[in-house]
């Protein structure tokens, strides 16, 4: 049960409305949810329900009223209980909207205090979009609830300003200027958010709409109350005046754990030649410290730094730099251009970190990219220059002996509190070269052996170091004696689980150490195939999520052995999440010679994927996603591992389990090339598992308009299911297959197929797949103008979808039955229907409904008459749909076409082109927050 005041005031089961009686009755539990836990009593009650002028019997029949109101909130809730003059109305934190979003406002501020913007962006996101109209709806402006209305009306002012203040820190300033620029309208006496659209524009680029934002509130200061702006809106301006370096956005680069020591002429050089020119590379040999020189180099302006030492393909580089971009595919264009479009009026800089390996690929991005983006600078790192016109190099060496004993002394100071003596301690760095790694890793062994101790065992143990052997293998060869002997000063139980983590890439949980290292504290272990691999299991080859046996057989646990790792350095975690620095992880692959050590870490990926799968199918689906987001590099090794094994088992069970991490993130084109090579290792692969697979790829290649490909894979797909006996696998191919017919126009072949899905899931028990059939199947009743049957069906879908607790299901249900509403002119009902759709789409992120949300909304704005409103919904949507690069629902394009199409006829061409541009540039974030006060 959940109790809404943040809007109209209603009770709420299980995403649907109660029906509680009259308008008394709304007015009733309203007034009980001002004070929500307390006893109102009866007078306050009788002048809420009936004001200055009672009826005679009215204790009477507050008492009928409170029976009534009782009756409807039963069973899930006792209602209004009596006592002391009055009733009162328990609920429960997590029942009423309103503490829910006080509880989120807290701690959004609180990590917005705190330096945590993202996560108070979350917070503060979460809480907003409980909002669904002003607070008490219409009740806001009546004596009992006026008070608490105004409080929670200022409260949401201020969330907004700091998600706001959060949006700006994390670099989204294009995407909420019109949001800024409506609250200003709004509320131009607030000058907390003017200044923050003043901000926003000039991180646009558009400094004079910034400067003549500060004129216009200026102006209406001196008229409404002969002040002057705030000192904070002055300094502002003046600063936007001057361009001032400080208002740029600070470089979206993750903060380094530790001080930066020396490099003043490296920092003033480099600064210089990129000033003269636009690519410089820093070259050296590994471990010199050039990553962390570009960080530095990088800060204090605009930038982004994309990693690229984890890929193994130069194709795999315009991806990298698209994810660090957030720059999403397109059907009809290329991955470069894309970025090149991103990139084409910033004058940020660009890091790309680490390319030795990956040549090709990143002189050609970077000769796109200077070309095409003429303010843009490049900065690259590797062991080699890119060879590409017009490239400035920096060669990187060692610290100065002063510089590398200063870093010594504050890494140890880390470890111990007895610093190193100066003369043992310049020894070690003269004998390290000054390179920043190498003396890194040999700052524990100084805490812990003394520095006198460290110097006289070294020798000519790092001689290596003198200079870089190109002809050097593995990589960083030039480090091996660095590594050698921080690797010699480990236990074994603690060089073998040191090896094993090399497996990972992109990083790992504990659970997932113990799962490839287990038994690593034991002694006698050799890494073998029976330290606990997560079998394959029954039925459709689910993998465990078992974390080993974590050390079973005697000796350190994993847990015990990585905490040493980490305070020696080779491994950083925060305890939640853990990796290895690249080159390490480089030096820990060298000795891992055994495949079983892959094996076992590409059947734990298998096990975190299955789990995933089942998760995704209910409420956590949204946690799930971020999980398999996380172990995105993961999961791409273990493919690539499984499939260069010729290990079909566990490459189509990983593929098959993919979807809606590739559908909602937008990876369809990737999805699909791991499919199709995982699917073309057909031996050892149950039909089942390569059922499901198939079905994956019909669905992917259906939203890419694909429809033939598509519709192949779902009959593949139904036909391995049936002979396998599973009726829900079926049930699902036919609705992949249904769909596909619905997308390629082949309406009648649609709905048998869709029908006939019902049917199996329904003999399956499987009620999730019986309720999305349903809710498609009311989809081609809309195209059909059939609008009374296609409520009819989701009514039906949507029980289906709520016993299985399918968020995802339920939004598309509000969404269907919204446009069938609107189409029989009950546009309250289509309304109230949009506005649950935009609030199930949202909870999950999902692009592509939100999309529609966004064309269901322009249909609300035409309705009204607002046309510039109108055009400005319809770009925003097709620019979403786009960015996800989804295919069309047959219906909705005419819709859509005939929408526009309306707008071009009516609106002057100049107010229809802006209009337009303006919806287009908006952003879905601010998109979104248009649409939710169109509709609310």
């Amino acid at each position: 049960m959940e109790f809404q005041v943040l809007g109209t005031v209603r009770a709420v089961r299980a995403g649907t409305p109660l029906p509680l009686g009259g308008p008394r009755h709304r007015r009733l539990l309203a007034a009980l949810l001002v004070q929500p836990g307390e006893t109102v009593s009866a007078d306050r009650l009788t002048e809420a329900l009936w004001g200055d002028d009672p009826p005679r019997s009215a204790g009477e029949m507050i008492h009928v009223r409170v029976s009534e109101l009782r009756a409807a909130l039963r069973p899930d809730h006792p209602g209004p209980l009596s006592g002391d003059g009055g009733y009162r109305l328990i609920v429960a934190d997590d029942e009423l909207d309103a503490r829910v979003f006080e509880r989120l406002f807290d701690s959004g501020a609180e990590a917005l205090s705190s330096g945590d913007v993202a996560l108070a962006r979350d917070r503060l996101g979460e809480g907003l979009a409980k909002w669904h109209g002003p607070a008490f709806g219409e009740f806001a402006g009546e004596p009992f609830a006026r008070a608490e209305a105004v409080r929670l009306e200022a409260l949401r002012l201020q969330a907004l300003e700091d998600r706001l203040t959060a949006d700006l820190a994390l670099g989204r300033h294009a995407l909420v200027v019109a949001e800024l620029s409506a609250l200003v309208t709004d509320h131009p006496l607030r000058e907390g958010l003017r200044e923050r659209l003043m901000l926003a524009l000039h991180r646009c680029g558009r400094q004079a709409e910034a400067l003549h934002t500060y004129e216009q509130g200026r102006a209406i200061l001196a008229e409404e109350l002969g002040v002057d702006p705030a000192p904070a809106a002055t300094r502002l301006h003046t600063a936007i005046l001057r361009r001032d370096p400080a208002l740029d956005l600070p470089a979206p680069i993750a903060a380094p754990l530790t001080s930066f020591v020396g490099r003043e002429r490296d920092l003033a050089g480099i600064r210089a030649r990129l000033r003269a020119g636009r690519l410089v590379t820093l070259t050296g040999v590994g471990g010199a410290g050039k990553s962390r020189l570009a960080v530095e180099v990088a800060s204090g302006r605009p930038a982004w730094f994309v990693e690229l030492a984890a890929l193994t393909r130069a194709s795999q580089v315009a991806p990298a730099v698209a994810a660090a971009l957030r720059v999403r595919e397109h059907p009809q264009r290329t991955l470069t251009s894309l970025i090149a479009d991103r990139l084409r009026d910033t004058s940020g800089l660009l890091v790309l970190d680490n390319c030795e390996h990956l040549l090709d690929g990143v002189a050609t991005l970077a000769s796109h990219l200077l070309a095409t983006c003429p303010r843009l600078r490049i900065l690259t790192t590797g062991r080699e220059h890119l060879g590409v016109t017009g490239e400035q190099l920096w060669p990187v060496g060692g610290l100065e002996t002063a510089d590398a004993v200063r870093l010594l002394t504050a890494r140890v100071a880390d470890f111990a509190t007895d610093l190193p003596h100066t003369e043992a301690a310049a020894r070690i760095c003269r004998r390290l070269d000054g390179l920043p790694l190498a003396i890194e890793l040999a700052a524990s062994a100084v805490a812990a052996l003394g520095a006198e101790q460290v110097a006289e065992r070294m020798g000519d143990r790092f001689g290596v170091l003198a200079g870089e052997s190109r002809t050097a293998s593995p990589r960083h060869r030039t480090l091996r004696a660095v590594l050698d002997w921080s690797y010699d000063l480990l236990d074994p139980p603690a060089r073998r689980l040191f090896d094993r983590l090399g497996v990972f890439v992109g990083g790992f949980t504990l659970e997932a150490a113990e799962a490839v290292g287990a038994s690593a504290g034991s002694a006698g272990d050799t890494c073998g195939a029976g330290d606990g691999d997560a079998g394959d299991g029954a039925g459709d080859g689910d993998a465990g999520d078992g974390a080993g046996d974590g050390g079973a057989g005697g000796g350190q646990s994993v847990a015990g052995t990585l905490a040493g790792l980490v305070e020696k350095s080779l491994v950083s975690g925060d305890g939640a999440r853990y990796r290895l620095l690249e080159t390490v992880r480089a030096y820990a692959l060298s000795h891992t010679v055994a495949d079983d050590v892959r094996d076992r870490h590409a059947a734990y990926t298998l096990g975190v994927v299955s789990s995933a799968r089942r998760g995704l199918r209910g409420v956590e689906e949204p946690v799930w996603l971020r999980r398999l987001e996380a172990e995105h590099g993961n999961i791409r090794a273990a493919l690539e591992w499984s499939l260069s094994r010729g290990d079909a088992g566990t490459a189509v069970r990983l593929a098959g389990s993919l979807y809606p991490l590739w559908d909602r993130h937008g990876h369809y084109r990737e999805g699909r090339e791991w499919l199709s090579r995982a699917l073309a290792l057909r031996p050892g692969v149950p039909p089942l598992v390569r059922a499901r697979a198939l079905d994956s790829a019909a669905g992917l290649a259906v939203i890419q308009g694909d429809f033939a490909a598509g519709a192949l894979a779902a009959e593949e797909s139904a036909s391995l299911s049936r002979e396998a006996g599973d009726v829900a696998g079926a049930a699902r191919a036919l609705t992949t297959s249904g769909l596909a017919a619905f997308y390629g126009g082949d309406t009648a072949r649609a709905v048998a197929v869709l029908e006939e899905s019902v049917r199996q899931a329904r003999a399956a028990g499987d009620r999730g797949q019986a309720g999305f059939a349903l809710m498609y199947l009311g989809a081609t009743d809309l195209a059909r103008s059939r609008f009374a049957a296609a409520i009819e069906r989701c009514d039906e879908g949507e029980a289906d979808l709520l016993a299985a607790g399918n968020p995802e299901g339920l939004a598309w249900i509000h969404i269907v039955r919204s446009g069938a509403a609107w189409r029989t002119g009950d546009h309250a009902g289509g309304v109230d229907e949009l506005r649950a759709a935009i609030s199930g789409f949202r909870s999950l992120d999902h692009r592509w409904g939100l999309s529609i949300c966004l064309q269901m909304g322009a249909e609300v704005a035409a309705f009204r008459g607002d046309l510039s409103r109108t055009i400005w919904l319809a770009a925003s949507a097709e620019t979403a749909r786009e960015s996800v690069a989804a295919g069309w629902m047959p219906f909705l394009k005419v819709w859509f076409e005939a929408l526009v199409s309306a707008g071009r006829d009516a609106l002057p061409a100049a107010a229809f082109d802006a209009a337009w541009r303006d919806g287009a540039a908006a952003g879905l974030d601010a998109a979104i927050a248009v649409l939710a006060e169109e509709v609310r």
